[in-house]
């Protein structure tokens, strides 16, 4: 493996068609270690479906991703690469929060001192919490996880504003260690996290510099 095979990963000509129906096109998009990615779309766009692609939860009819300078064709390893927070809860209901610290290898102490609540659900499953408590669970746990990039869908969906802008802050505290791709309908959230930010449209990703160039792709008014 090269030197420089943890610091970028470039997602690149991902075509997804089912049927007759066009999903993704030649879609393109990178995450840089130090880097938050943002990646904004309307609903029904494509970005879950782009980013089952690399995940390997979808397989598309073509996609090309590469590590630094090691192109990769094996995808058995993503999983140790990249961590993934889906756009739905995805640990089981019946597993304890501590057992699942303990299989990411995530010191659970650290969830308790980012918000004491959780100090005495250890042995809870998470089936017993609010689907916000659930959300701050798993969030934590992918940004916190050994990996060199993750990527979060749809993270702030059913949390209260205040642990929005402490998800926010925790985005930015772990971007020095890995890149990070997050995509959210809360597009200003995003726009404030980001340091470079792409929309997808018609299939197509199309990188975004300014406020103005979501105005005139019709994302916003």
């Amino acid at each position: 493996m090269s030197s420089n095979s943890g610091n970028r990963m470039l997602v690149d000509s991902v075509h997804l068609e089912f049927g007759s129906r066009v999903v993704l096109q030649s879609v393109y998009l990178t995450a840089e270690k130090g880097k938050v990615t943002g990646v904004l779309g309307r609903n029904g766009s494509g970005k879950s479906s782009l980013f089952k692609c690399v995940m390997g939860g979808v397989k598309p009819q073509n996609m090309f991703i590469r590590f630094g300078d090691e192109a990769s064709t094996d995808y058995s390893h993503i999983g140790r690469r990249i961590k993934y927070l889906p756009q739905n809860l995805f640990i089981p209901k019946k597993m304890t929060l501590g057992e699942a610290f303990s299989l990411y290898g995530v010191d659970y102490d650290g969830l308790v001192t980012f918000e004491n609540k959780f100090h005495n659900y250890q042995r809870s499953p998470f089936g017993s919490l609010s689907g916000g408590e659930a959300r701050i669970a798993e969030m934590y746990l992918v940004l916190m996880a050994e990996s060199e990039f993750c990527i979060l869908d749809e993270p702030f969906t059913n949390i209260a504003p205040v642990y929005v802008e402490r998800m926010k802050d925790l985005i930015n505290d772990r971007k020095p260690d890995k890149g990070i791709i997050v995509s959210d309908h809360l597009y200003e959230d995003i726009i404030s996290v980001a340091d470079d930010l792409f929309l997808l449209r018609d299939g197509y990703t199309f990188p975004i510099h300014s406020r103005d160039d979501l105005i005139r792709h019709g994302y916003i008014l």
